[in-house]
């Protein structure tokens, strides 16, 4: 008897499909409840460019964690904007068409865009040359310069 009413249980509460036998599917409201539970950074304006490097890779820790899809990155991300930021990005998706044109838009769209928003192109243009000319200095450690080349060849900047 008992084992009965477990399975029937087991059977109506667990693994819930709709009549196709898939799984409901998810929507932004359920991403961004999940999302939110991660408690991500809120984003303004970048005073150094490393704000804006530091704040999309704590926004992509936090999609890796919950297997985020690429389709509601974008949607998460700009949720967390605030000031100056919210201003910029109403204003650039207004130009580009609203709502139609973001559910165009990548997480690698977005973020090339957010980059040359926030990463002055001074700056850009700057660690490209550092990368271009690197050589080991004199009282620099091997591991000191492996660090400091990865962190240029790595760099988002050479990605956009």
């Amino acid at each position: 008897m008992i084992r009965a009413e477990i399975r029937e249980e087991f059977r109506t509460s667990f693994g819930r499909t709709d009549a196709g036998g898939n799984p409901p599917p998810v929507t932004i409201h359920t991403w961004l409840e999940r999302f939110n539970k991660q408690k991500p950074y809120s984003f303004e304006k970048a005073t150094a460019p490393v704000y804006a490097e530091n704040w999309i890779s704590h926004m992509e820790k936090i999609f890796d964690v919950m297997g985020c899809e690429d389709a509601f990155k974008t949607r998460l991300a700009v949720y967390k904007f605030e000031g100056n930021a919210l201003a910029w990005w109403k204003a650039y998706k207004q130009a580009k068409g609203g709502d139609a044109w973001l559910i165009m838009v990548t997480w690698a769209d977005f973020k090339k865009l957010f980059f040359l928003q926030f990463f002055p192109r001074a700056e850009q243009e700057r660690l490209k040359r550092e990368y271009h000319s690197i050589r080991q200095t004199s009282t620099e450690t091997s591991t000191e310069f492996m660090q400091r080349f990865l962190r240029l060849a790595l760099h988002p900047c050479y990605y956009w």
